[in-house]
């Protein structure tokens, strides 16, 4: 019997937090995972458009990416363009960013949210979103 695996798309322009999400995926072990990195909102909703036989379970993504969509930041515009593909309205998705005002706009997107400030103290917070979200 085959092991289910659960499948996060992450935007995240920042080699850093890459780096961070993937360390932080590796130690996770309350399932299997498999991930996919991006470092714009417009690859990562290529990929989404590309996975909609088959969606992912959990997206994550960063709110201040490529400039492209001012005012509004590209993770906001990401989200917004996610939350219209009719497969991925039950998918949660995820803002893990340092902008101050992180927590408005991912009520006003219905999303939930994680610090960079508080996830660099806490890493641990990190993998009760994922238990949260994937189990």
């Amino acid at each position: 019997m085959s092991k289910i695996v659960k499948r996060i798309l992450i935007a995240e322009d920042s080699p850093e937090w890459q780096r961070f999400h993937s360390s932080l995926l590796k130690q996770y072990d309350r399932c299997e995972i498999s991930y996919t990195i991006v470092d714009c909102a417009k690859d990562a909703l290529e990929i989404v458009n590309k996975n909609i036989n088959e969606p992912f379970d959990l997206i994550i993504t960063d709110l201040q990416m490529e400039t492209d969509f001012l005012p509004q930041f590209a993770g906001e515009w990401l989200v917004k363009e996610i939350k219209n593909i009719s497969c991925y309205t039950n998918v949660p998705v995820v803002i893990v960013s340092a902008t101050y005002n992180i927590g408005f706009i991912a009520h006003t997107l219905g999303v939930d949210y994680l610090s960079k400030r508080s996830l660099v103290n806490n890493p641990d917070s990190y993998f009760l979103m994922l238990d949260e979200k994937l189990l």
